[in-house]
């Protein structure tokens, strides 16, 4: 990896990197933040997701009776990899190279000054974005799912894992009462209620948050049930949709002291191998997700070593790394970032995955 052919340094990529805020505007940094490990096995033993002991009334002076240690929701796993980059061929390097003469020979062409310094690092702005849109596509379908499954249109044909289950109980996969689609007879409101109730009889912490994608709660907005619940005494033929609101709903749930909602819309592009762009939406629209807490898990990373003697630009970001080089033969300059990284699920036990368009958990898939 040779020096690269355009003006920029460590320092100059080390100081983009740090600025750069990962994950803004996108969900996962709410949903599975950051979360450092040393080692790419990752084991997850989390030991207070067993019914709850309390703990004994004792006589001062008198030892703490001794409890037995529970190990439950046992998972293990490997940090992937996540890459991306990005070249310069011969001829945007001949433009750069062209553009600097006409800067230096008109030092007032500020217009021209600020197009060179785009230049040289959009391709490293390219870079952060396509990393964190990553971990958003991992990280919401297993936060809709509980599990990672990779597919080949999605992932390339290099996937080395087919799944990751991170071992959810079967019994917490479940499906609605009535589908929330069927606005006339569903009671969406009542099922997450029910969803709770299941966690919070079994001693575990029981849900206080529904995620859904948008169309999800749209749906649920449009359905009866909800104008009755939330305006029991109106005449119903008065309750617009405009009254029927994020804010209303979460009122009228925390009054009840069950889950407040909180909604998805999240877009990823996919470019595959043929170079055709692809929009997906990450999170599946027929699942609600509750949990006991504002998040679902850890986004784990590992930090990429360095690579020594070499002329490359090497710089660490927040979870990745990036670097810049650039070849002769072909002459080309290239700019990369490469993560070890892996969302995993906590809470394991207290989740429940709601197949909304279905009255079974049905994979996920809507019924027929």
């Amino acid at each position: 990896m040779n020096k690269p052919f355009m003006d920029i340094d460590k320092p100059g990529v080390q100081a983009t990197l740090n600025s750069y805020k990962p994950g803004s505007g996108l969900c996962w940094p709410q949903l599975f933040p950051l979360k450092y490990t040393p080692k790419f096995d990752l084991k997850g033993i989390e030991g207070n997701e067993g019914i709850p002991v309390t703990a004994d009334r004792v006589a001062f002076n008198a030892r703490a009776p001794k409890k037995s240690r529970k190990t439950v929701g046992t998972w293990s796993g490997k940090l992937g990899k996540i890459a991306v980059s990005r070249d310069k061929d011969e001829l945007e390097i001949n433009e750069y190279k062209d553009l600097q003469v006409q800067a230096a020979a008109n030092t007032e062409d500020a217009a021209t000054a600020a197009y060179l310094v785009d230049l040289v690092y959009n391709d490293v702005d390219f870079c952060n974005n396509a990393m964190d849109y990553r971990v958003e596509l991992d990280a919401l379908r297993i936060g809709c799912s509980g599990k990672q499954v990779h597919d080949k249109k999605v992932d390339g044909d290099q996937v080395t894992e087919d799944e990751i289950n991170f071992n959810v109980p079967k019994d917490n996969f479940k499906g609605a009462a009535k589908k929330w689609s069927v606005s006339d007879s569903a009671d969406g409101l009542k099922d997450i209620a029910d969803c709770q109730d299941f966690i919070a009889k079994q001693g575990l912490r029981k849900p206080m948050y529904a995620f859904m994608e948008k169309a999800t709660f749209e749906a649920l907005t449009k359905q009866t049930s909800v104008a009755k619940r939330l305006f029991p005494r109106a005449d119903q033929s008065l309750v617009t949709s405009d009254m029927i609101t994020l804010e209303s709903i979460n009122s009228y749930m925390g009054g009840k002291g069950w889950p407040q909602f909180l909604v998805i819309d999240s877009y990823v592009t996919v470019q595959g191998k043929d170079g055709k762009d692809t929009t997906l939406k990450p999170w599946n629209p027929n699942v609600v997700t509750l949990s006991p807490e504002a998040s679902l898990g850890y986004t784990y990373y590992k930090p990429v070593p360095m690579v020594e003697e070499t002329a490359a630009i090497q710089a660490q970001g927040k979870y990745y790394k990036l670097t810049r080089y650039s070849q002769l033969n072909p002459m080309l300059e290239t700019t990369m970032a490469e993560a070890y990284v892996q969302p995993a699920l906590k809470n394991r036990q207290s989740l429940v995955f709601l197949n909304v368009e279905a009255t079974t958990w049905n994979s996920g898939e809507a019924a027929s």
